[in-house]
């Protein structure tokens, strides 16, 4: 009679269950954790004193698609002709020009020479839609 020797079975650990425990582990830890309160740095940071009245809107020169020209001052605009310029500008320290998109680009720089011509420095150009 043949003898049938069984074969020891190697010990295995499983370890699903040991990845829910360290699972539960993170998580109280994580909830049972204090902060430092004193990690914080103080920072100053300087403030502006900049008053309403120092604050000046640029003059904005509007140019239509028919090359005619608008003046917005105060939030009212004004047609207005572009040899009379020199009166718009008296006392304006930026001026915003504004141009239609369909325009021609060289009547733009047309009005911006004439502007540069009246010593303004600040200038500002935008084309609408």
């Amino acid at each position: 009679m043949g003898r049938y020797r069984k074969k020891r079975e190697l010990f295995a650990i499983d370890l699903t269950p040991l990845i829910d425990v360290v699972f539960l582990l993170l998580i109280f830890f994580m909830v049972s954790t204090t902060f430092d309160k004193y990690g914080q740095i103080d920072i100053e940071v300087p403030t502006a004193n900049v008053d309403a009245k120092d604050k000046k809107v640029p003059l904005e020169i509007v140019i239509d698609k028919n090359e005619k020209y608008y003046v917005i001052k105060n939030g009212k605009s004004e047609e207005i002709n572009i040899d009379d310029l020199s009166e718009v500008l008296a006392g304006v320290d930026s001026v915003s020009v504004t141009g239609d998109k369909n325009l021609k680009y060289q009547t733009v720089m047309d009005t911006i020479t004439k502007i540069k011509k009246y010593g303004i420095k600040n200038l500002g150009i935008n084309f609408n839609e």
